[in-house]
Formats: structure tokens, C-alpha cells, sequence
């Protein structure tokens, strides 16, 4: 099972809708949820999520603290796969972000199929890769 901490939103039906919707699939449970970025980086230390889902607003040029949390996953060891959350017309580029080897994901926000898609994409990804292996 992968574990998954949802990123950015605050609590109320979106959130209440997302977490069902991801935790419809067996494959994957919800074991946080944070809206402030302190709180955000605090769970994902202290629980080492498969899965981050970070909920953009815009870009991170417009949200640097978004920016801090992307960037504090992606440090954690092993690296949480992140999945972000656009609420509008954004492309990896408008990010300044690219995707690394299935591991973080652009989708939008009303796009259940397509966050599915991610999750299941980082899952595998991780399914086969020993992140513990040193070169």
C-alpha cells in the first residue's frame, strides 16, 4: 500500500472529496493532511509519505511556499513522488519544474482519471526501484 499526504488545501468538501477519491483505490491510503506549509513539511518528515498531492493555486512564482514544500519532499530520503494539483491552465514548464523518471506529476485539479493515472504511475516507479541501493 503507498501512502499519500495531501498538500495545500484547506479543510472542507474539496478535501473530503479528494481523499475518497483516492482512497477508493485499495492501493493507496491517506495518512495526512496539512494546508500550512510548516504543518506540511512536519508530516512529511515525520511520516516519510510514498505520495505527496500538492495543491497549486498557480504557479510557484506565485506561490513560493509551494515551491518549499515541492522541493522539501522531493529531498526526503527516499524522495516522496509528488503529484501536483493545478487548478488552472499550467504546463510543467510554466512550473519551472520538469517530470523525473515517474516521479512527479502535473494534473488538474478536476482531473480524477488522470490523478489516478499519477499515483498509480509513482507507485510502480517505486514498486520497482530500491531507493536504499547505493552505486
Amino acid at each position: 500500500m503507498m501512502t499519500v499526504l495531501l498538500a495545500g488545501m484547506a479543510e472542507g468538501p474539496e478535501l473530503d472529496l479528494l481523499r475518497s477519491r483516492i482512497q477508493r483505490n485499495p492501493h493507496f491510503q491517506v495518512i495526512s493532511h496539512a494546508h500550512t506549509p510548516a504543518i506540511a513539511l512536519a508530516h512529511a518528515r515525520a511520516l516519510l509519505p510514498d505520495i505527496t498531492v500538492l495543491t497549486l493555486t498557480g504557479n510557484f512564482r506565485d506561490d513560493p511556499t509551494a515551491l518549499g514544500i515541492f522541493h522539501a519532499v522531493r529531498a526526503l530520503d527516499p524522495p516522496s513522488g509528488v503529484v501536483l494539483r493545478t487548478k488552472t491552465e499550467t504546463t510543467p514548464a510554466d512550473l519551472g519544474i520538469t517530470t523525473t523518471d515517474g516521479a512527479v506529476h502535473l494534473v488538474r485539479a478536476n482531473d480524477e482519471e488522470a490523478l489516478i493515472r499519477a499515483l498509480h504511475t509513482i507507485g510502480l516507479h517505486r514498486a520497482t526501484c530500491d531507493p536504499d541501493t547505493t552505486p
